[in-house]
């Protein structure tokens, strides 16, 4: 199956905007599933490939049936969530939380866990996202420059 071009377009939007959620996140789970999980895409990886899952050399060594559990239980702890807490996981408040946990059969401290690094991993998104609209706008600019100044742009 391939990735819907639709679905990575609507996710490129909300990343420009920082409406990154739950269920983007889940939508990405689910994706990368459709590319054959995640020791597939390891596979695919420079350094990884053919490693069986595993890296060695500078790479630590990856678990690709480990990790797909901890994944596995990432989506159990999303499912657990109303629509919405995943849409907007500022309400999530500890009772939010323990029922959460309960839910999904996970301590709490694993739920805080989640939330935390779905909260830093949305800071580096907008943070790259931020630094690529640089780079766009740059080149914009250098262009422009390099018309109204009658000179070749280098490409």
């Amino acid at each position: 199956e391939e990735i819907d071009e639709e679905q990575a377009r609507k996710m490129t939007e909300k990343l420009k905007k920082s409406q990154f959620d739950f269920e983007d996140y889940l939508e990405s789970m689910k994706q990368m599933r459709k590319m054959g999980g995640l020791g597939s895409i390891m596979n695919m990886l420079p350094g990884l490939g053919g490693m069986g899952g595993l890296g060695k050399g500078k790479m630590p060594d990856i678990d690709a049936d480990d990790a797909e559990q901890k994944m596995a239980r990432v989506e159990a702890i999303i499912y657990s969530m109303t629509v919405e807490e995943r849409r907007n996981p500022d309400v999530l408040n500890p009772s939010r939380k323990h029922r959460i946990a309960r839910g999904a059969g996970v301590d709490i401290s694993e739920v805080n866990r989640m939330v935390k690094q779905f909260g830093e991993m949305k800071k580096m998104m907008k943070i790259q996202m931020m630094k690529k609209m640089r780079m766009i706008v740059m080149r914009t600019r250098m262009t422009q420059y390099c018309m109204k100044m009658r000179i070749t742009p280098i490409s």
